[in-house]
Protein backbone atom coordinates (compact mmCIF):
# COMPACT_ATOMS: atom_id res chain seq x y z
CA UNK A 1 0.00 0.00 0.00
CA UNK A 2 1.35 3.46 -0.89
CA UNK A 3 2.59 5.67 1.96
CA UNK A 4 2.86 9.44 2.10
CA UNK A 5 5.49 11.61 3.81
CA UNK A 6 6.46 15.25 3.86
CA UNK A 7 9.83 16.09 2.25
CA UNK A 8 11.05 19.65 1.79
CA UNK A 9 7.55 21.06 1.96
CA UNK A 10 6.28 18.62 -0.68
CA UNK A 11 4.05 15.60 -0.19
CA UNK A 12 5.87 12.48 -1.47
CA UNK A 13 4.09 9.21 -2.24
CA UNK A 14 6.11 6.08 -1.44
CA UNK A 15 5.17 2.73 -3.01
CA UNK A 16 6.28 -0.72 -1.81
CA UNK A 17 9.52 -1.97 -3.39
CA UNK A 18 7.86 -5.23 -4.47
CA UNK A 19 5.37 -3.62 -6.92
CA UNK A 20 7.82 -3.21 -9.83
CA UNK A 21 9.11 -6.83 -9.68
CA UNK A 22 5.49 -8.03 -9.44
CA UNK A 23 4.49 -6.10 -12.56
CA UNK A 24 7.51 -7.47 -14.42
CA UNK A 25 6.64 -11.04 -13.34
CA UNK A 26 2.99 -10.59 -14.42
CA UNK A 27 4.15 -9.26 -17.78
CA UNK A 28 6.41 -12.27 -18.28
CA UNK A 29 3.60 -14.67 -17.35
CA UNK A 30 1.11 -13.00 -19.71
CA UNK A 31 3.62 -12.94 -22.57
CA UNK A 32 4.55 -16.59 -21.94
CA UNK A 33 0.87 -17.57 -21.90
CA UNK A 34 0.25 -15.80 -25.21
CA UNK A 35 3.37 -17.40 -26.71
CA UNK A 36 2.39 -20.91 -25.57
CA UNK A 37 -1.19 -20.56 -26.78
CA UNK A 38 -0.07 -19.20 -30.15
CA UNK A 39 2.24 -22.15 -30.81
CA UNK A 40 0.55 -24.96 -28.90
CA UNK A 41 -3.05 -23.92 -28.25
CA UNK A 42 -6.05 -24.90 -30.41
CA UNK A 43 -6.76 -22.77 -33.46
CA UNK A 44 -10.20 -21.18 -34.01
CA UNK A 45 -10.83 -23.83 -36.69
CA UNK A 46 -10.03 -26.59 -34.21
CA UNK A 47 -12.33 -25.10 -31.60
CA UNK A 48 -15.13 -24.96 -34.19
CA UNK A 49 -14.45 -28.50 -35.44
CA UNK A 50 -13.35 -27.33 -38.87
CA UNK A 51 -9.89 -28.91 -38.82
CA UNK A 52 -9.58 -32.55 -39.91
CA UNK A 53 -9.62 -34.96 -36.99
CA UNK A 54 -10.06 -38.65 -37.67
CA UNK A 55 -12.37 -40.75 -35.51
CA UNK A 56 -12.37 -44.48 -34.82
CA UNK A 57 -15.98 -44.48 -33.58
CA UNK A 58 -18.38 -46.71 -35.50
CA UNK A 59 -21.68 -45.06 -34.65
CA UNK A 60 -23.71 -43.95 -37.64
CA UNK A 61 -24.44 -40.27 -38.23
CA UNK A 62 -27.80 -39.44 -39.77
CA UNK A 63 -27.33 -36.57 -42.22
CA UNK A 64 -29.41 -35.09 -45.02
CA UNK A 65 -27.31 -33.78 -47.92
CA UNK A 66 -28.91 -32.40 -51.05
CA UNK A 67 -32.28 -33.85 -50.06
CA UNK A 68 -30.91 -37.39 -49.59
CA UNK A 69 -30.73 -39.03 -46.18
CA UNK A 70 -27.61 -40.98 -45.19
CA UNK A 71 -26.39 -43.06 -42.28
CA UNK A 72 -22.62 -42.47 -42.35
CA UNK A 73 -20.25 -44.41 -40.05
CA UNK A 74 -18.30 -41.85 -38.04
CA UNK A 75 -14.95 -43.53 -38.78
CA UNK A 76 -15.29 -42.43 -42.42
CA UNK A 77 -15.77 -38.75 -41.54
CA UNK A 78 -12.98 -36.17 -41.34
CA UNK A 79 -14.39 -33.10 -39.56
CA UNK A 80 -15.88 -32.98 -36.04
CA UNK A 81 -18.24 -30.17 -37.08
CA UNK A 82 -19.95 -32.55 -39.55
CA UNK A 83 -20.60 -35.29 -36.99
CA UNK A 84 -23.57 -33.67 -35.32
CA UNK A 85 -26.09 -35.05 -37.81
CA UNK A 86 -28.97 -33.11 -39.34
CA UNK A 87 -28.93 -31.18 -42.58
CA UNK A 88 -25.43 -30.67 -43.94
CA UNK A 89 -24.15 -28.78 -46.97
CA UNK A 90 -21.45 -31.43 -47.27
CA UNK A 91 -19.76 -34.27 -45.41
CA UNK A 92 -16.06 -34.92 -46.13
CA UNK A 93 -14.71 -38.45 -45.70
CA UNK A 94 -11.66 -40.64 -46.24
CA UNK A 95 -10.88 -44.32 -46.76
CA UNK A 96 -8.02 -46.60 -47.79
CA UNK A 97 -7.57 -48.49 -51.01
CA UNK A 98 -7.95 -51.15 -52.18
CA UNK A 99 -11.14 -51.99 -50.23
CA UNK A 100 -12.16 -48.52 -48.94
CA UNK A 101 -11.42 -49.38 -45.30
CA UNK A 102 -12.47 -46.72 -42.75
CA UNK A 103 -10.10 -45.05 -40.31
CA UNK A 104 -8.54 -47.00 -37.46
CA UNK A 105 -5.76 -45.80 -35.12
CA UNK A 106 -3.36 -48.56 -36.15
CA UNK A 107 -3.54 -47.29 -39.76
CA UNK A 108 -3.00 -43.64 -38.86
CA UNK A 109 0.22 -43.41 -40.90
CA UNK A 110 -1.55 -44.63 -44.03
CA UNK A 111 -4.29 -42.01 -43.67
CA UNK A 112 -1.75 -39.18 -43.34
CA UNK A 113 0.54 -40.47 -46.10
CA UNK A 114 1.00 -38.00 -48.95
CA UNK A 115 3.56 -39.86 -51.04
CA UNK A 116 2.81 -40.61 -54.72
CA UNK A 117 1.87 -44.19 -53.81
CA UNK A 118 -0.44 -43.27 -50.92
CA UNK A 119 -3.56 -45.44 -50.58
CA UNK A 120 -5.86 -42.83 -49.06
CA UNK A 121 -8.93 -41.62 -50.96
CA UNK A 122 -10.67 -38.38 -49.99
CA UNK A 123 -14.32 -38.04 -50.94
CA UNK A 124 -17.16 -35.63 -50.22
CA UNK A 125 -20.92 -35.82 -50.53
CA UNK A 126 -22.22 -32.30 -51.11
CA UNK A 127 -25.13 -30.23 -52.33
CA UNK A 128 -24.87 -30.06 -56.11
CA UNK A 129 -25.49 -26.33 -56.38
CA UNK A 130 -24.60 -25.19 -59.90
CA UNK A 131 -22.53 -28.28 -60.79
CA UNK A 132 -23.13 -29.31 -64.40
CA UNK A 133 -23.53 -32.88 -65.65
CA UNK A 134 -20.35 -34.35 -67.15
CA UNK A 135 -21.52 -33.91 -70.76
CA UNK A 136 -22.20 -30.21 -70.26
CA UNK A 137 -18.97 -29.64 -68.33
CA UNK A 138 -16.99 -31.17 -71.17
CA UNK A 139 -18.80 -29.17 -73.83
CA UNK A 140 -19.34 -25.84 -72.08
CA UNK A 141 -16.30 -25.61 -69.80
CA UNK A 142 -13.34 -27.84 -70.61
CA UNK A 143 -13.48 -27.83 -74.41
CA UNK A 144 -12.72 -24.11 -74.69
CA UNK A 145 -9.47 -24.58 -72.74
CA UNK A 146 -8.11 -27.68 -74.50
CA UNK A 147 -4.86 -27.38 -76.43
CA UNK A 148 -6.32 -29.81 -78.99
CA UNK A 149 -9.61 -31.64 -79.37
CA UNK A 150 -7.69 -34.67 -80.63
CA UNK A 151 -7.19 -37.06 -77.75
CA UNK A 152 -4.08 -39.02 -76.91
CA UNK A 153 -4.75 -42.62 -75.90
CA UNK A 154 -3.60 -43.06 -72.32
CA UNK A 155 -2.18 -46.38 -71.12
CA UNK A 156 -5.09 -46.57 -68.64
CA UNK A 157 -7.59 -46.90 -71.50
CA UNK A 158 -8.82 -43.34 -71.05
CA UNK A 159 -8.53 -40.55 -73.62
CA UNK A 160 -6.12 -37.86 -72.46
CA UNK A 161 -6.37 -34.18 -73.35
CA UNK A 162 -3.92 -31.40 -72.53
CA UNK A 163 -4.94 -27.86 -71.65
CA UNK A 164 -3.65 -24.62 -73.12
CA UNK A 165 -0.64 -23.22 -71.30
CA UNK A 166 -2.40 -19.88 -70.72
CA UNK A 167 -5.45 -21.50 -69.12
CA UNK A 168 -6.07 -22.02 -65.42
CA UNK A 169 -5.91 -25.79 -66.05
CA UNK A 170 -2.42 -25.68 -67.59
CA UNK A 171 -0.82 -28.01 -65.03
CA UNK A 172 -3.54 -30.64 -65.36
CA UNK A 173 -4.63 -33.31 -67.81
CA UNK A 174 -8.21 -34.23 -68.63
CA UNK A 175 -8.96 -37.96 -68.85
CA UNK A 176 -12.22 -38.99 -70.51
CA UNK A 177 -13.90 -42.40 -70.54
CA UNK A 178 -17.15 -44.23 -69.88
CA UNK A 179 -18.20 -46.43 -66.99
CA UNK A 180 -19.75 -49.89 -67.25
CA UNK A 181 -23.16 -48.33 -67.84
CA UNK A 182 -21.90 -46.16 -70.69
CA UNK A 183 -21.96 -42.91 -68.69
CA UNK A 184 -19.30 -40.29 -69.36
CA UNK A 185 -16.47 -40.05 -66.84
CA UNK A 186 -14.30 -36.94 -66.54
CA UNK A 187 -11.15 -37.12 -64.43
CA UNK A 188 -8.75 -34.20 -63.98
CA UNK A 189 -5.22 -35.12 -62.95
CA UNK A 190 -2.46 -32.85 -61.72
CA UNK A 191 0.83 -33.06 -63.55
CA UNK A 192 3.99 -33.65 -61.56
CA UNK A 193 5.80 -30.33 -61.25
CA UNK A 194 8.38 -28.68 -59.00
CA UNK A 195 5.51 -27.55 -56.77
CA UNK A 196 3.42 -30.73 -57.02
CA UNK A 197 5.54 -33.79 -56.26
CA UNK A 198 2.61 -36.06 -55.39
CA UNK A 199 -0.16 -35.31 -57.92
CA UNK A 200 -3.83 -36.24 -57.45
CA UNK A 201 -6.65 -37.21 -59.78
CA UNK A 202 -10.17 -35.92 -59.10
CA UNK A 203 -13.61 -36.86 -60.34
CA UNK A 204 -16.86 -34.98 -59.63
CA UNK A 205 -20.26 -36.34 -60.59
CA UNK A 206 -23.93 -35.73 -59.99
CA UNK A 207 -25.72 -38.50 -58.10
CA UNK A 208 -29.08 -36.70 -58.23
CA UNK A 209 -30.15 -33.24 -59.35
CA UNK A 210 -29.32 -31.89 -55.88
CA UNK A 211 -26.57 -34.24 -54.71
CA UNK A 212 -22.97 -34.51 -55.91
CA UNK A 213 -19.96 -36.65 -55.13
CA UNK A 214 -16.34 -35.63 -55.57
CA UNK A 215 -13.32 -37.81 -54.79
CA UNK A 216 -9.56 -37.81 -55.32
CA UNK A 217 -6.67 -40.23 -55.12
CA UNK A 218 -3.03 -40.31 -56.18
CA UNK A 219 -2.28 -40.18 -59.90
CA UNK A 220 0.00 -43.19 -59.51
CA UNK A 221 -3.22 -45.20 -59.01
CA UNK A 222 -4.99 -43.93 -62.12
CA UNK A 223 -4.71 -47.35 -63.79
CA UNK A 224 -7.22 -48.53 -61.14
CA UNK A 225 -9.74 -45.81 -62.06
CA UNK A 226 -12.55 -48.14 -63.10
CA UNK A 227 -12.42 -50.28 -59.97
CA UNK A 228 -12.03 -47.22 -57.73
CA UNK A 229 -15.05 -45.58 -59.35
CA UNK A 230 -17.23 -48.67 -58.98
CA UNK A 231 -16.31 -49.17 -55.32
CA UNK A 232 -16.62 -45.46 -54.56
CA UNK A 233 -20.17 -45.21 -55.88
CA UNK A 234 -21.08 -48.52 -54.24
CA UNK A 235 -19.80 -47.27 -50.87
CA UNK A 236 -21.71 -44.00 -50.81
CA UNK A 237 -24.81 -45.78 -52.08
CA UNK A 238 -24.52 -48.14 -49.09
CA UNK A 239 -24.74 -45.07 -46.81
CA UNK A 240 -28.15 -44.08 -48.20
CA UNK A 241 -31.02 -44.61 -45.78
CA UNK A 242 -34.39 -44.55 -47.54
CA UNK A 243 -37.58 -44.85 -45.58
CA UNK A 244 -36.39 -43.23 -42.35
CA UNK A 245 -38.85 -41.09 -40.37
CA UNK A 246 -39.17 -37.44 -41.36
CA UNK A 247 -37.76 -36.16 -38.08
CA UNK A 248 -33.99 -36.36 -37.89
CA UNK A 249 -32.72 -38.60 -35.13
CA UNK A 250 -29.15 -37.27 -34.83
CA UNK A 251 -26.41 -39.83 -34.33
CA UNK A 252 -27.33 -43.50 -34.18
CA UNK A 253 -25.40 -45.91 -31.98
CA UNK A 254 -24.74 -49.39 -33.33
Amino acid sequence: MARQKQSGGELVHERPAWILPLLVALGVLIFSGIFLYYYFGPTPAELLGRDPKASAATRRIEAVIGGTRFLIPENYTRYPSQRGGGRQAEVAMHALLPDFAPYSPERQAEFTDNTPEAQVVFFTLLEAGAMLPAERRLKEVYTKYLASTVAEKDRTGLEKFSFKRESGYRDQDLLVGTDNDGRLILITCQQKTALVESPNCTRSLLLTRNLALTYRYKRARLAEWRRIDELMVRLVTSFEAPGLPNGLEGTITD
